[in-house]
C-alpha cells in the first residue's frame, strides 16, 4: 500500500490561526483522569476524522482505545472488553447533541481451554484453527430522531477482530498485515469498518509531564492501542445531500466524539464470571485532543468523562477562557506567554464552535461539496499526521512564536486505505 503524504492545514478561518506551524505529528489524551486511569480498557485515548483519501464523498472516524500497550504482554494479549460499549457519535447540525452513534458490542470466545496459548501453531488466515482465542463483534448503528427516538440497524453482524500480532513465529514471513487486512469488514450502509490493535499514533514526548520538560524523545514509541476505524458515505451519517460548497452554517460540518461506557452495576461472583445489572454508564469521552488532559483541573477530570459536549460551557467553560497552561509555560519555562484578556480566550471558544456551532468538545470537520482530504487537518478534522500538541502549546501560549515538544513523526509511517494506522508492533520480531 503507499504510505500518506502530509496533509495541508484547513482553509479556514480558524485554521488560519496555525498556519505558520509545520504540519507533521500527533497527540491526544491517555490516562487523563484518576477514575479512567484504573480501568484501560475503556480509556479513550484518540479520535480522528478526515476526508477519505481515495473516496471525497466518505468521511473516515479513527476512535483509539487502552493506551500505551506493551506489543510482548502475553500470554492474554490486549483486547477490546466484552464488557464495555464503545461508541463514536457524530453531531450533524450543530447543536452539541449526537445525532448519529455507532455502537460495537464485542464477543470473545476460546477454541481450547486446554492450554495457557493464544495460538497453537502458525497464522496465516483468520480462519486458521490455530487462532485459539478469537473476538468479534456487532456493529449498531442509531439515528436519533428530534423527538429523542433513536431508530436502529445492526450494520455489521459477528465481524472479525485482527489478532495481536504475537511475533514472527506465529506470523512467518512478515506475514501479519495480510491477515490482520481480512479484517476490514463492509457495513450495511456502504462503508468498511476494521477493529483491531494498530501501531500507537499518538507521539509525543512525555518529559512533559515532569514540570513541562521536553528532550525530543519520542516515549510512545514501540507502543500499541486497540483501534476502531470506520469509513462511511458522508450521506449515510446526515441522510441529506452534502451541503454546498462555500455553505457556512452550523449543517456544513460534522462533530464527533468517541466514548465507553461501562455497566452500572457489576457483581463479582466466585464462578469465575461477572454479572452486569441496571444498563451503562459512560466513563469516558474525547473529542479535541488534550482537553481533558491539560485543561481540566484534576477536581473535574472525572465529572467531564461521565457528562456530555452539550454541557460543556456550562461545566467547564471557565477552565478555556482563563487556562492554567499558559503560566505554567511562562512560570517553568519562561515562555512568554500572552496574557489573558480581560473577556477571556474567546479566540479557543471560536475554534471549538465554527461555522455558528455549540462551543463543545467535538472533533469539528467541514463536509461541504468541495472538501478533500487535502484540506483535512486540525482544527478542521484530524488527520494521523498532524501535529496537535505543537499546534496547541502555540495556540494556548497566543505570543506570536511557534511551541513545540521536539517530536515531529510517529515511529511507522501510516497508509492511505484502510485500516490506514500502521501495523502493530510484534510481540517477537523478527531479527
Amino acid at each position: 500500500m503507499k504510505i500518506l503524504s502530509r496533509t495541508l492545514l484547513s482553509a479556514t478561518v480558524a485554521a488560519a490561526a496555525f498556519a505558520a506551524l509545520p504540519q507533521t505529528a500527533s497527540a491526544s489524551s491517555h490516562r487523563e483522569a484518576p477514575s479512567i486511569a484504573e480501568d484501560q480498557y475503556a480509556d479513550n485515548t484518540d479520535v480522528y476524522s478526515f476526508i477519505s483519501p481515495s473516496n471525497p464523498d466518505n468521511l473516515v472516524m479513527v476512535a483509539n482505545f487502552v493506551p500505551l500497550l506493551i506489543p510482548s504482554s502475553g500470554p492474554n494479549f490486549y483486547r477490546f472488553s466484552d464488557n464495555v460499549r464503545y461508541e463514536i457519535l457524530i453531531d450533524t447540525d450543530g447543536d452539541a447533541h449526537a445525532d448519529t452513534l455507532y455502537h460495537w458490542v464485542f464477543h470473545t470466545t476460546t477454541d481450547n481451554g486446554q492450554t495457557f496459548l493464544y495460538n497453537t501453531g502458525p497464522i496465516t488466515s483468520l480462519a486458521d484453527g490455530t487462532l485459539n482465542v478469537r473476538q468479534s463483534y456487532d456493529l449498531y448503528k442509531a439515528t436519533i430522531q428530534p423527538n429523542g427516538q433513536k431508530i436502529v440497524e445492526k450494520v455489521v453482524e459477528n465481524a472479525p477482530v485482527a489478532p495481536w500480532n504475537v511475533g514472527s513465529r506465529s506470523f512467518p514471513d512478515d506475514g501479519y498485515e495480510g491477515v490482520a487486512q481480512q479484517a476490514i469488514t463492509s457495513t450495511t450502509d456502504g462503508g468498511q469498518v476494521f477493529a483491531g490493535p494498530r501501531d500507537e499514533p499518538f507521539f509525543v514526548d512525555l518529559h512533559v509531564f515532569d514540570l513541562l520538560g521536553v528532550g525530543g524523545a519520542p516515549t510512545t514509541d514501540g507502543v500499541n492501542v486497540m483501534s476502531l476505524v470506520l469509513e462511511v458515505p458522508i450521506t449515510e451519517l446526515t441522510g441529506a445531500p452534502r451541503p454546498e460548497a462555500g455553505s457556512a452554517g452550523p449543517d456544513s460540518v460534522v462533530g464527533i466524539y468517541a466514548r465507553a461506557k461501562r455497566p452500572i452495576v457489576t457483581v463479582r461472583t466466585p464462578y469465575g464470571f461477572d454479572a452486569n445489572f441496571g444498563g451503562f454508564q459512560q466513563v469516558s469521552r474525547l473529542g479535541w485532543p488534550l482537553i481533558n488532559e491539560v485543561v481540566i483541573p484534576l477536581q473535574d477530570k472525572d465529572v467531564f468523562n461521565r457528562s456530555h459536549p452539550a454541557n460543556d460551557v456550562a461545566n467547564f467553560g471557565a477552565y478555556i477562557l482563563d487556562p492554567e497552561l499558559p503560566g505554567l509555560l511562562n512560570a517553568v519555562l519562561g515562555a512568554g506567554c500572552a496574557p489573558t484578556p480581560a473577556d477571556g480566550r474567546l479566540d479557543i471558544v471560536g475554534l471549538l464552535s465554527p461555522n455558528g456551532t455549540t462551543a463543545a468538545d467535538l472533533l469539528r470537520i467541514n463536509i461541504t461539496a468541495d472538501q478533500t482530504f487535502a484540506n483535512s487537518g486540525f482544527p478542521n478534522g484530524r488527520t494521523l499526521e498532524d501535529d496537535v500538541t505543537d499546534t496547541l502549546l502555540t495556540v494556548v501560549c497566543n505570543n506570536g512564536g511557534a511551541l513545540g515538544d521536539g517530536v515531529d513523526d510517529n515511529d511507522l509511517a501510516f497508509f492511505d486505505s484502510m485500516p490506514y494506522l500502521a501495523s502493530p508492533h510484534s510481540g517477537n520480531p523478527a531479527l
